[in-house]
């Protein structure tokens, strides 16, 4: 018996390809499903910012016929995917969500990690939004607009990939290419209630994306599931020859470590009172999955870190808005058509002073040095990733215990730390609140333990119930 559309659109990458290689469902039913959904909901979601609806059909076409004949590309063959609109995808306008791109000549090729989306079968629906430049705020008088968040409509989704988290969580694609420069990929993932990777820094090659801060940069997948997110990650990691800020590391099989036995693995848990400071109600949520895994065999290990905020503002205020100028120098003749945020921040960083900067990269060294040493002692690390949800379009600051703070001071307090180090992080969405507002914690490891990270997270992910099933939208609607 035949699925119903909006069923197919609510599935995973395991869920579909079982369904795929048994022929109860094939790529084009759910390419076009998805291209149905897309239309009837992105009118009031904002995610999309393009859908290219004719080659995703094509492409899906392939994989069925591939399929049918036994020419089986691995988990991704038939996936549908979105990509963040500053991924350069062939064929489309990368366009960044800035009129500084307006008229920007269509990408003759494909960013490596789309490329070998593609040589893996997946099926690209098209360009999500972002914040200009993956730094801006979005400017609801522009042509891109603010996204919503499908968990509470007329609240935030996240920066930067917004767009992302939005149609992962609607069912809008069963994956998305998201990019992390200071948590926008973790950030989104946490406030949409979907999963979210930062890889090692290196790990999944960055040429064909539009730079904001190179030291800082990384690519990464957001998705419905754990599962979701180590699938992508298999297919996207690897070194490029051609990215000098590749590392020469091959792909791992990330999905076999779901399968990973985690307990006895020693659990970091920070003792700063800074990582406290949230509502009470979502801290007993992160509570609740912290206790879920020592329950299940994790052993806790208590600390204090000596550098939070300080590395947190040394990547938010200096190493970010300097290290974009390279790229955008070209279009310093056009800085009135940057979007009021994105301007305000890029200008600031042009007065940076150079004892300013190699401050903050000392900073960042010492932060790497702490991380580095820390793993002597701990195999995992169990960090808020939001301490209160979001808040509403047009907001820019959250109540806590009467005080007005600025909204990243809640909802995306630590994701800096990550970039400073080049750890990879995993977010997870562990429950909502009463309002109906995602929280999520995130799980640190050191360079190169992604496996480990998925296998934690898709742990916590099984105790506590499947998240879309359990704090859902209706992806039925």
């Amino acid at each position: 018996m035949a699925m119903a559309s909006a069923d197919l659109c609510a599935l995973g990458v395991t869920e579909l390809g079982r369904l795929y290689r048994s022929r109860e469902a094939s790529p084009v039913e759910v390419t076009r499903a998805t291209l149905e959904r897309i239309e009837r909901l992105n009118p009031e979601l904002n995610a999309y910012v393009s859908v290219l609806a004719e080659s995703a059909m094509a492409a899906a076409q392939a994989a069925e016929t591939q399929l049918r004949a036994e020419i089986d590309l691995g988990p991704m063959h038939g996936i549908p995917v979105s990509v963040k609109d500053i991924i350069r995808v062939k064929g489309s306008r990368t366009g960044a969500a800035s009129k500084i791109l307006n008229n920007a000549p269509l990408d003759d090729e494909d960013s490596t990690a789309v490329r070998r989306l593609r040589a893996a079968g997946a099926i690209v629906l098209g360009k999500v939004n972002l914040h200009e430049f993956a730094l801006g705020d979005p400017d609801p008088g522009g042509s891109f607009g603010f996204v919503q968040n499908p968990r509470k409509m007329g609240y935030q989704s996240g920066s930067s990939s917004s767009g992302s988290g939005s149609a992962t969580a609607a069912g809008l694609g069963v994956v998305s290419l998201g990019t992390d420069t200071g948590g926008s990929i973790r950030h989104p993932a946490s406030v949409c209630g979907v999963v979210g990777l930062k890889p090692t820094y290196g790990l999944v090659p960055v040429r064909g994306v539009i730079p904001l801060s190179p030291g800082l940069d990384h690519v990464g997948p957001l998705g419905r599931s754990v599962a979701d997110v180590a699938a992508s990650l298999a297919t996207i990691a690897g070194w490029d020859a051609e990215d000098p800020y590749s590392l020469r590391e091959h792909a791992d099989d990330y999905m076999s470590a779901l399968r990973t036995d985690v307990r006895g693995l020693r659990l970091g848990l920070p003792t700063n009172e800074v990582f406290r400071f949230g509502f009470r109600e979502a801290l007993d949520l992160i509570d609740n999955a912290r206790d879920i895994l020592i329950e299940s065999g994790l052993q806790p290990v208590e600390f204090a870190l000596e550098r939070v905020t300080e590395v947190v503002d040394a990547v938010r205020q200096v190493l970010l808005p300097t290290q974009l100028w390279p790229y955008h120098e070209q279009f310093a003749d056009q800085e009135a058509d940057y979007g009021a945020g994105f301007r305000e921040r890029a200008l600031a960083g042009k007065q940076i002073s150079a004892p300013e900067y190699l401050r903050a990269k000392g900073i960042q060294a010492a932060a790497r040095r702490e991380w580095q040493l820390l793993f002597d002692r701990m195999d995992v690390v169990l960090l808020p990733a939001n301490l209160g949800g979001t808040i509403p379009h047009g907001s820019a600051t959250i109540e806590v215990d009467g005080r007005s703070l600025p909204l990243r001071a809640i909802t995306a307090p630590f994701n800096p730390i990550s970039n400073a180090t080049g750890f990879p992080s995993l977010v997870v969405p562990v429950g909502m609140t009463r309002e109906g507002l995602p929280i999520a914690i995130q799980l640190v490891g050191p360079p190169l333990s992604e496996r480990r990270l998925l296998a934690v997270g898709h742990w916590l992910e099984q105790a506590l119930g499947d998240p879309v099933a359990k704090w859902g939208i209706d992806l039925r609607r």
